[in-house]
């Protein structure tokens, strides 16, 4: 068997010299030695030196010596008994020939002709360096039966590229038993397309150990002759050799060439043959795979496990995918049950066998992953507690949240029980576990309001009433946590699924010590006002009333998106003598609210000592002007005013938090004398509003800076 070709990438056939990059020359020898000349008589003085340091160090500078006179001692060198000393032989080889001008053949060749005479030059030139190496090469083949010189020698050949080809092609018809096979590499690895023919040729022979090099070669070359390489592998694989086979197979499926279900059926039950063609299957286009992949993984082992997880993980990303998920279903209850052991054989868990995924090549976390997935469409027992338990491991969160929305309701009581156990007022039990707690948090909530919505359409069960009260006990308990992830999922959740009676322990949590928290509670309490509005606007009348629930009577009153008179003048006090975070609120309730009747206070805020407020008054500003018709002109061109002083602000921050809001900024033309000569980095729109003093369309009446 050969040995695994370089990886040159897509190549259509240029010599060598263009062919990609040759292996990196180790450091340990200096470029200034290479490329140092040296009497050719020191170099082959140096090559018979007992010193292997020494010999190489001399074969390194062959690189840079004539061909000619180089060619005994690179010889010499490639057969050298120390493999250090025949690999700086390979690149002092690459250096000359990288160094040879396009020979003839070669030229002819990229034009699409061969020469009569393949390997010579015209008549009257010196041979090129890779055709007088190639000949003195081949040569070697047939002479000496040193083997380093022998693996070195094709190295080298199939470095020479096409130059390489004609020659390799008649020495393969002219040479007999090992030096065939030797050959059969060589070619492979010239990467010319136009070496096919004669490898193709090869396959039939008698000799098996020439069949196998060729469908080698032939397989390494599908990235320069995609088509034609297909074709031959789709012939082999009913090849008499299950070498032959097994080959073809890889070479397709390195190519991601779909091989017929037909064909793959009677090569999974090889046991030689069945890794490859469970690799196979997953690029298969029938829906019978599924079905066959489902019936083995209740018997595999091992490896052979591995690769049914991953093949059927592919199929199920793919077209595919719902005859995955059937075929899921309908298998025997041990699948599911394998599947669900190997989703949970964590690396040095000492899970049980079958199966495990330790030795396998493979990387454990990717194949776990896969079966949780499997084992979530299949709907197996213990699905939902294996992904529970998987979200503990940050490797496997986004796939464990996946699996919990394959199973839907049914994950939800194993989630109520993690919860259960893990929600407690002491901090040290929530240490290394928060991340897991929050991520479940979130997961059962999106299955809560999914089945909220399907329910509505349904009617209402009991089941499912009773788990959505549970559910809403364990997010109520845990927006007291003191781990701010949890309690900030919990306060997120209850805006999705909470009750009318959620907001009294919403509001308090306007004002936890933890910010985002208060944020979160803030965001909590706008999305239950959306869903209960009469009782938000009866809770934001009491709310009013008190100091220190006016932050949250603000965010009440524009989640509403309307006020009432004593509503709007509740805002207007709070917006200036509130603290910051109610002003903030207030601001931009009362822009939301109010309408154009809000400018005044948006005036005011403007100059805020608070940045928070300046930027609320900037963003609702924004959002007003951009609110406004064309016939409400007054208003529009107030606005446009105090989006004048913003703009003659030369504040980044709260120009950026205008046009953020939908305030026109653009960088041209100044709307003022006084904003031309400021730095901020664009200007409002003009060509509305009032001329200003400085003549300039709706401008502001001066350049007056907040």
């Amino acid at each position: 068997m050969s040995r695994a070709f370089d990886d040159l990438g897509p190549f259509e056939g240029p010599r060598a010299g263009d062919a990609g990059s040759w292996p990196a020359e180790p450091e340990s020898i200096s470029p200034s030695v290479r490329s140092t000349p040296m009497p050719i008589a020191a170099i082959a003085a140096a090559l018979s030196a007992d010193d292997a340091e020494e010999r190489r160090q001399a074969a390194a500078r062959l690189g840079r010596a004539d061909v000619v006179e180089a060619l005994p001692l690179l010889l010499r060198a490639l057969g050298d008994p120390d493999w250090r000393v025949r690999k700086e032989a390979t690149y002092a080889c690459h250096r000359l020939i990288q160094a040879a001008p396009v020979s003839a053949p070669a030229q002819l060749a990229a034009e699409g002709e061969r020469p009569a005479s393949p390997g010579a030059g015209t008549e009257g030139d010196r041979p090129s360096a890779p055709q007088l190496l190639v000949a003195a090469l081949l040569d070697a083949l047939q002479k000496s039966e040193d083997v380093g010189l022998r693996n070195a020698a094709i190295e080298v050949l199939g470095y020479c590229g096409r130059d390489a080809t004609p020659a390799l092609v008649d020495a393969l018809g002219a040479l007999a038993g090992d030096e065939r096979k030797l050959v059969v590499d060589a070619l492979g690895r010239t990467r010319d397309p136009a070496a096919l023919d004669p490898l193709y040729a090869a396959l039939a022979e008698q000799d098996d150990n020439l069949r196998q090099s060729a469908i080698e070669a032939i397989a390494g070359m599908g990235l320069i002759a995609r088509e034609r390489v297909t074709d031959i592998l789709y012939e082999r694989l009913a090849d008499r050799d299950r070498f032959v086979r097994l080959t073809s197979l890889n070479g397709l499926n390195g190519l991601e060439a779909p091989v017929p279900w037909r064909v793959l059926s009677s090569l999974i039950d090889d046991p030689i043959l069945r890794p490859a063609a469970l690799v196979a299957a997953a690029l298969a286009e029938s829906p019978e795979a599924p079905r066959a992949l489902c019936a083995a993984l209740a018997t595999a082992r091992g490896g052979a496990f591995a690769q049914l997880v991953r093949a059927l993980a592919r199929l199920a990303e793919g077209p595919l995918a719902s005859h995955a998920v059937d075929a899921l279903r309908e298998a025997p209850p041990e699948v599911g049950a394998r599947l669900v052991q190997a989703a949970g054989a964590a690396p040095g868990s000492g899970g049980a066998e079958p199966p495990s995924w330790r030795g396998l090549g493979a990387d454990p976390v990717s194949g776990r992953a896969q079966a949780l997935l499997l084992a979530a469409m299949a709907r197996a027992p213990g699905a939902a507690d294996a992904a529970v338990q998987a979200m503990i491991e940050p490797a496997l969160v986004e796939t464990a949240q996946r699996a919990l929305g394959l199973l839907g309701a049914e994950a939800l009581p194993s989630v109520l029980s993690y919860l259960e156990r893990h929600i407690d007022p002491d901090p040290d039990l929530w240490e290394g576990v928060d991340d897991a707690t929050a991520a479940l948090l979130d997961g059962a909530v999106a299955i809560a309001e999914q089945g909220g919505r399907e329910s509505a359409l349904e009617g209402e069960q009991p089941a499912a009433l009773a788990t959505l009260a549970e559910l809403l006990g364990a997010v109520r308990r845990s927006v007291r946590s003191p781990s701010t992830l949890v309690a900030t999922s919990a306060l997120y959740g209850l805006a999705k699924i909470g009750a009318a009676i959620d907001f009294p322990l919403v509001v308090s949590q306007t004002r936890a010590i933890s910010l985002p928290v208060a944020r979160a509670a803030e965001s909590a309490l706008a999305g239950l006002t959306e869903r209960y509005p009469e009782t938000a606007r009866e809770l934001a009348r009491g709310l009013a009333l008190a100091e220190d629930t006016q932050l949250a009577a603000a965010i009440v009153i524009e989640a509403l998106g309307d006020a009432e008179p004593e509503e709007i003048a509740f805002l207007t006090s709070v917006a200036s003598v509130g603290d910051v975070r109610a002003r903030r609120a207030a601001v931009t309730a009362i822009a939301a609210a109010a309408g154009v009747s809000a400018l005044d206070v948006l005036s005011l805020s403007l100059a805020d000592e608070e940045r928070e407020v300046r930027l609320a008054a900037a963003r609702s500003l924004g959002r007003l002007y951009a609110s406004l018709s064309d016939r409400a002109s007054d208003e529009r061109a107030r606005a446009r005013e105090l989006l004048g002083l913003v703009r003659a602000s030369g504040e980044p921050d709260l120009i950026a938090a205008a046009a953020q809001g939908g305030a026109p900024f653009r960088s041209d033309p100044p709307w003022s004398d006084a904003a031309e000569r400021l730095s901020a980095p664009v200007a409002i729109d003009g060509g509305e509003g009032p001329a200003s003093p400085s003549g300039m369309a709706g401008g502001p009446p001066s350049g007056k800076v907040l």
